[in-house]
């Protein structure tokens, strides 16, 4: 399953993921791994989340991201969920069409089980936005 979450700057959607990564962690009997740009939620994230810094592995497009999660998932079978962050600033590549990245997610997702999650700012929707990808 991909699914995320979409609104304007500034309306949340950090909160709404981190707060949903955690309840994921609690129900989960996997590993749950949140993905962010920086280490703004250090603190914030249960410790049974592990966090990872993409700029601490070079990640800046969807090329890299693509086989930064394909690689999560193949070393670890007991992954389940993989929240991302900020994906915008991680591909920060403005070429990218955001629902071809989503497509091949969708494949990673159907072939490993793994649940990808993330928040998309879209500065033309000044409401959140959840959507599914199938």
């Amino acid at each position: 399953m991909v699914e995320y979450i979409t609104g304007n700057n500034g309306i949340g959607k950090t909160r709404i993921l981190a707060e949903a990564a955690a309840a994921t962690a609690l129900s989960s009997k996997g590993n749950v791994i949140f993905v962010d740009c920086s280490d703004k939620l250090n603190l914030t994230l249960p410790s049974s989340i592990r966090l990872i810094n993409t700029s601490d592995y070079g990640i800046n497009s969807s090329i890299t991201l693509c086989g930064f999660l394909s690689g999560l998932c193949a070393s670890d079978y007991d992954l389940t969920d993989v929240f991302i962050d900020s994906t915008n600033e991680i591909i920060s590549n403005n070429k990218t069409n955001i629902y071809d990245f989503m497509e091949v997610v969708t494949k990673i997702s159907n072939a490993t089980g793994v649940n990808f999650h993330f928040s998309v700012c879209d500065v033309c929707e000044r409401e959140l936005l959840y959507q599914s990808v199938n």
